[in-house]
């Protein structure tokens, strides 16, 4: 078995939140794509050993992953505290805190986020990727397809992109305006290696 086959397992098997907070655009990053998106993140070296931070963490999937693939310590946060109770769950080998984004400081290896795409608060990732380039090192995050031009922007004004990439999301039907069981939205990975470190 494949190392992201083995992880996709260990990350389906993680618990998911019970209630959602549409007004945070909050949705689970599916376990294969998060999968994915660590592997990838694993093989261009900026896991393994890395001091690494999880960006509205959300249940923790993508936190619990870094961690499964080596990391050498990982923060993971969430402005939701129910959120953070489940994430603590999860994984108790990664420290996990209710904090805003906007509030995070020290310096970071390697930046995972796959923050609030805008639909509901327009411009809702930006206070994520200010403070990705404020703190780390390598910023990896997984964005809205449709917003392609705007955060290939974004990131090469103060970055250099090495990694940008289409996958699709796999969400369930967790919000009363949803209509089918399952919706793919079409997304992009970023890997950026950041001007300033």
């Amino acid at each position: 078995m494949g190392i992201k086959s083995a992880l996709e397992i260990q990350l389906q098997k993680l618990k998911q939140p019970e209630h959602y907070a549409n007004y945070l655009e909050q949705y689970m990053t599916d376990a294969s794509s998060a999968a994915y998106f660590l592997v990838e993140i694993l093989e261009d070296g900026n896991i393994k050993g890395r001091t690494v931070v999880d960006a509205g963490t959300g249940n923790g999937i993508l936190a619990c992953g870094a961690y499964y693939l080596g990391a050498a310590t990982v923060l993971g946060f969430d402005i939701d505290v129910s959120m953070v109770e489940i994430a603590k769950q999860n994984c108790n080998n990664v420290k996990f805190e209710v904090r805003n984004v906007k509030d995070i400081s020290g310096k970071f290896d390697t930046w995972i986020m796959n923050p609030p795409f805008g639909s509901v608060m327009k411009h809702a990732d930006r206070p994520f990727i200010e403070k990705a380039f404020e703190t780390s090192k390598f910023i990896y995050s997984i964005g809205n397809a449709k917003a392609e031009s705007f955060l290939s922007r974004e990131f090469s004004a103060r970055g250099d992109i090495f990694r940008e990439e289409h996958i699709d999301l796999s969400v369930p039907r967790i919000y009363e305006h949803h209509k089918k069981d399952w919706t793919r939205i079409p997304a992009v990975i970023f890997g950026v290696k950041n001007y300033s470190f």
